[in-house]
């Protein structure tokens, strides 16, 4: 029971570790690329931290797995390094045995990559779908940035503002490209009409147009001016339907996409024992090799892993597999190998330290 513990308290600490490291990584190059598309107008700065609260299932439920491979080589990796793995062994602690407290673990893991993928990150989904729509119906002066010019709707219009104080911006400079217009205003408000139409209301400024035979400018001052401003033209990334739909709607439908988004949910849970199974005998390693020998080539199997998931996942949506094979085919394949792995069934390859004993 002690021994039990221990091990399991290893693995978990190092597997929530790893996940909060990976999970920075990947929240960080999806959060710049949302403040990439704030900074041009396109989403409301406003709203980025809920955006990401949102997606945050979506990722952890991607980075568990190989988080939990990880944790598993690296510390019983040391554990083999130190020396501890081989006392643990002399006291009666068996393969079996050390596979049994591992799936502790693992199970754990697998509980809640089961509550993400069926719960949790279908609801995220349909919730950043609804917040990035809502964005579609804004225009260019409700997701004002302070201090940039933003290039908007496809370079339609150029618009800048110094400040925004209460919902009103302090000199404001729109340029049009398709007729070369420029307003230049001391303040300007966004409001709408009776009829729900969006305009904004500019005062104390000016507009200047090139109008003239001879080139030059014609320029109009005004107190108080509405200019209706159209929808935006942009281009958001969206959820897919079925990767948003309920898992019990995706039971119920026979679309082949549908069918790929089910499997791949099942999917997501089932890897984990595979992936315990394969990396008990991946992790054993001799205290010359050091913790890492085999950091590498586990690595490698589970990118084949996953990337034949993800392979065998297009092809189910594209109806060129059969759902009968659907995903399964992978999950054998590597079930067989970890088998063998565990039993030292397979001969040690010529690559140095690569699937050794």
């Amino acid at each position: 029971m002690i021994i039990s513990r221990y091990l399991t308290k290893q693995i978990l600490q190092v597997t929530t570790a790893t996940t909060v490291i990976l999970l920075a990584v990947v929240v960080l190059g999806r959060f710049l690329k949302y403040l990439a598309q704030a900074s041009q107008g396109e989403i409301d700065p406003g709203v980025l931290a809920l955006l990401m609260s949102y997606r945050i299932p979506e990722f952890i439920q991607l980075i568990l797995p190989l988080a939990l491979l990880l944790s598993i080589l690296l510390a019983y990796g040391k554990m083999y390094a130190d020396n501890e793995m081989t006392v643990l062994s002399a006291c009666g602690l068996s393969t079996r045995r050390l596979l049994g407290i591992t799936l502790i673990s693992s199970t754990l893991v697998a509980s809640t990559i089961a509550v993400l993928c069926f719960m949790l990150t279908p609801w995220g989904l349909v919730n950043t779908d609804n917040l990035l729509e809502a964005q579609k119906e804004l225009n260019e002066f409700d997701v004002m940035v302070p201090g940039l010019f933003q290039n908007i709707s496809r370079g339609a219009r150029t618009t800048y503002t110094e400040d925004i104080v209460d919902d009103e911006m302090q000199n404001v400079f729109m340029h049009e490209s398709e007729t070369g217009r420029i307003t230049v205003a001391k303040s300007a408000i966004p409001s709408e009409d009776e009829d729900g139409g969006r305009f904004v209301l500019f005062t104390q400024g000016s507009i200047s147009e090139n109008e003239l035979e001879d080139g030059s400018y014609l320029l109009t001052q005004f107190a108080e001016m509405g200019v209706r401003i159209p929808a935006r033209e942009i281009n958001i990334d969206v959820a897919l339907e079925e990767r948003a739909m309920s898992t019990l709607a995706l039971w119920q439908s026979e679309e082949p996409s549908h069918i790929a988004e089910l499997q791949w949910r099942i999917s997501l849970v089932l890897i984990i024992p595979i992936l315990t199974l394969m990396a008990i005998p991946l992790s054993r390693v001799s205290p010359r090799q050091g913790r890492f020998a085999k950091l590498v080539p586990a690595v490698f199997l589970y990118i084949v892993y996953f990337g034949l998931l993800l392979v065998s996942r297009d092809l189910i949506s594209a109806g060129d597999l059969p759902a009968m094979i659907g995903l399964w085919w992978v999950h054998g394949v590597f079930l067989v190998l970890g088998w063998l792995l565990f039993n030292r069934k397979l001969p040690e390859l010529a690559i140095p330290g690569f699937l050794s004993r």
